[in-house]
Formats: C-alpha cells, structure tokens, sequence
C-alpha cells in the first residue's frame, strides 16, 4: 500500500485551516481532527519554546502525537499548519518528523522567494518534496495550491504503479510465450 501524504505548512505566517476546507478537499486532503490552538501547542511542544509562551512543559506534552494520530485516523493525505516549526533546528524539526512516520512528508513553505525556506527542514527531506509558494497567497488560494501539489503527488504514485504493472506485463507475456 502507498504511503499517505503529510502537507506540513511551515508558515512563517499561520492559516485558517477552516477557509481551506472547501478548496483542501478537491485534492482529496483532510485536515487532523484537532483544535488549532492544539496546533499551536504541537509547535511550542516540539520548539521546546513553552516558557516563553508561559506554559509549562506538562501543558504542551503529547500535543504533537496527538495531531500524528488524528493524521492517522485521517485515513486520507493530511495537511497541517504549524507555523511555529519555522524556526524549529534540525533536532527539534528530526522529532517532528518521527512522529510522522509511515507518512511520505512533503513541506508547503510560504516565506515567498526573498526567504529561503528553513534548512532544518530542507536537509530532512528530500528535494523534490519541498514547496516554496508566494507569502502573499490567501487562504483559498494556498488550499487549491496545496490540492494542487497533492494531486501531483497522486499522479506520480500512478505513474510508478503503472509503469511497474507494464515491467510485470511484459515478464508475464515472455514466459507464455517460451
């Protein structure tokens, strides 16, 4: 079985996951089943950024588990905002990324091209799974570009599904011919 996808937007601004709903769902994406304030939990959690928010630790722990098992129950792509990973380091953006496994993860960066996108993330994943769109988009339209970019995706996961199907075909059709 094919691996689901996992949209992490990386901000550095964040999004209304609620206005993205409509356009999110073209590409066949949900979003986890969670409140955005656990979101922005999962952020400060994995950033180790809690004091500062004036939380202590124990009121930020397990929220980024729980946003990997609501992608989980998903049972679709997933796509989530978590602009606070932004200025994660490779440790924290490595833990992050743990979470997420059995996901293919691809990154949606919205910093425009004047920014580069967060080296911690980039050096994690592979080149082609990284994004970076305009930091003016609004939220319908980052929702369709996400679709988009999910779509494309989807299209590639066919294209090597058929293209090993074809490899089969011929193997199969040589050994009834011998």
């Amino acid at each position: 079985m094919a691996k689901r996808l996992f949209l992490l937007h990386l901000g550095p601004d964040p999004v209304d996951l609620d206005a993205m709903h409509d356009g999110l769902r073209l590409g066949r994406v949900a979003t986890p089943d969670v409140d955005p304030e656990v979101l922005d939990l999962a952020g400060i959690e994995i950033c180790r950024t809690h004091k500062a928010a004036g939380l202590s630790r124990k009121e930020v722990e397990g929220a980024w588990a729980a946003v990997c098992r609501k992608a989980r129950k998903a049972r679709a792509d997933v796509f989530a905002s978590v602009p606070a990973f932004f200025d994660a380091t490779s440790e924290q953006a490595a833990l992050a990324l743990d979470g997420l496994a059995g996901f293919k993860v691809v990154l949606v960066v919205t910093s425009g091209f004047t920014i580069q996108p967060p080296t911690a993330w980039v050096s994690l994943v592979k080149e082609d799974r990284v994004h970076v769109l305009p930091d003016n988009l609004g939220d319908e339209q980052l929702a369709a570009q996400v679709a988009r970019i999910a779509l494309i995706e989807e299209e590639a996961r066919l294209d090597k599904r058929l293209a090993k199907i074809s490899r089969r075909r011929k193997q199969v059709t040589k050994r009834l011919a011998a």
